[in-house]
């Protein structure tokens, strides 16, 4: 269910280009799937919340992700 909650949100601020809450919902989703055992599909998510966060700007947050990947 959180997996599909997750995906739903990302989807959902990549269509109307709200950048900032797309980084968000992939870090978000990465610390889930992190904390759930889950590493290597973290890794995807984490990965998504840095370029999105760089993309935003907020380039010291991208930076903070990097120890997750």
């Amino acid at each position: 269910m959180a997996e599909t909650l997750y995906d739903a949100a990302i989807l959902s601020s990549k269509v109307h280009k709200f950048v900032n809450e797309e980084a968000l919902a992939n870090e978000l989703a990465g610390h889930f799937y992190l904390e759930t055992g889950r590493r290597n599909k973290s890794v995807h998510y984490f990965s998504r919340a840095f370029e999105k966060y760089n993309e935003w700007g907020a380039v010291a947050k991208a930076s903070s992700l990097t120890e997750y990947f």
